[in-house]
């Protein structure tokens, strides 16, 4: 391990080890960060792919090769099961990993295609060559609660976890609001009209590199007609009669619950 990595290590509080989408914990029924000794001995046995500190937030995180095995008195767990568990430092780790998953693609220059190096002073990537700065990209997702005479509308997707209902969603585009987003995404997946759009939440989501925003909204007319190659399925559900919806620590989740 190079000097300067072992300095700026030694001199950070906090540690975040990733291999892809897992995080290194302790095997105890709290949450337990690794020390800089853990961190140490995978630099040692180079197992770092990439690592990143941020002195002002003191703390330090590092990406590791794929299959790598914890070590002993560790275990690795998915990042989610964080959200559900309500992490003291939820933010800082997804900041962390949606860094990580932000230096994978910023690498090159859009412009001149010059090797991008870290900025000094600020969270940003830089071309020595021709002095573009590159800042992490931030892409928002709405997702809307739709609810007519005391139903929700969930719908199933026909890709990824296609057994789970959750809300229509989509990503905003340009020159969109995110009224305007929510509208458009719920008419193009639903084929129905909505109004009175409120906000509810937002929450990070470092795959990679989302912020959602919950909303909640009335229907206002049309009927329901699922894009095919969207949706398996979309229906309206009672909320003591529903079927299976993402757990605790989704922003599916938290709209379903605070539903009235």
């Amino acid at each position: 391990m190079s000097m300067i990595t072992s300095n700026v290590i030694n001199s950070c509080d906090t540690f975040f080890v990733f291999r892809g989408k897992d995080l290194l914990v302790k095997k105890s029924s709290a949450i337990e960060l690794p020390d800089r000794e853990i961190v140490q001995k995978y630099f040692d046995q180079h197992y770092a792919i990439d690592w990143f500190f941020e002195d002002n937030k003191s703390y330090f995180t590092v990406s590791l090769e794929e299959n790598v095995p914890a070590l002993n008195g560790f275990c690795w767990i998915n990042l989610r099961q964080l959200f559900a568990a309500d992490y003291a430092l939820i933010g800082l780790c997804s900041r962390a990993l949606a860094l990580l998953n932000w230096r994978k693609t910023a690498r090159f220059c859009g412009s001149c295609g010059g090797s991008l190096q870290d900025d000094k002073f600020e969270t940003a990537r830089i071309c020595p060559f021709c002095g573009n700065v590159f800042f992490p990209r931030i892409s928002p997702a709405v997702l809307v609660l739709v609810k007519k005479e005391g139903k929700l509308l969930l719908v199933r997707q026909n890709q990824g976890n296609n057994n789970v209902y959750t809300c229509p969603a989509g990503f905003l585009e340009p020159g969109e609001s995110l009224e305007d987003c929510a509208i458009r995404e719920v008419k193009e997946e639903c084929g129905i009209i909505i109004k009175n759009i409120k906000y509810c939440s937002s929450q990070q989501w470092p795959y990679p590199d989302q912020l959602l925003i919950g909303v909640t909204a009335d229907w206002a007319g049309g009927k329901l007609v699922p894009q095919k190659n969207e949706l398996n399925e979309a229906n309206w559900f009672l909320p003591d009669n529903l079927p299976t919806v993402p757990k605790s620590g989704s922003m599916v989740y938290e709209l379903i619950k605070n539903f009235s």
